[in-house]
């Protein structure tokens, strides 16, 4: 998902936010549903989050996933217009409409 990203970056960012949250990575692995190993090669900048699993951690952590622009949106068709909706959103309608296409792709 966020290969063109710099993986370092975005570890940086959540290892930051989750040490202000006051969370160890174990914490963070068991709020989220994230095994923990996969929360610490996140954070490492050795993998980089499905979608998914960003949004988990982003909502424990409260990070403004606006922050985090995917560079290689712009070749799937409708990202950049949905990333454009979803930058306009408030975190709340966000977890609504993540919920809505989660459904909705767990049942096409």
């Amino acid at each position: 998902m966020f290969e063109n990203i710099d993986r370092k970056f975005i570890g940086n960012e959540i290892k930051k936010a989750r040490k202000n949250k006051r969370l160890s990575q174990f914490e963070l692995a068991e709020i989220t549903g994230i095994d923990e190993k996969q929360i610490y090669r996140i954070e490492s900048g050795l993998s980089s989050p499905k979608l998914e699993n960003f949004l988990k951690i982003a909502d424990v952590l409260d990070l403004d996933i606006k922050y985090f622009n995917p560079a290689g949106f712009d070749n799937i068709p409708y990202a950049k217009e949905i990333l454009e909706i979803l930058f306009k959103m408030s975190h709340e309608k966000i977890k609504i409409c993540y919920g809505v296409l989660k459904s909705l792709s767990d049942n096409l």
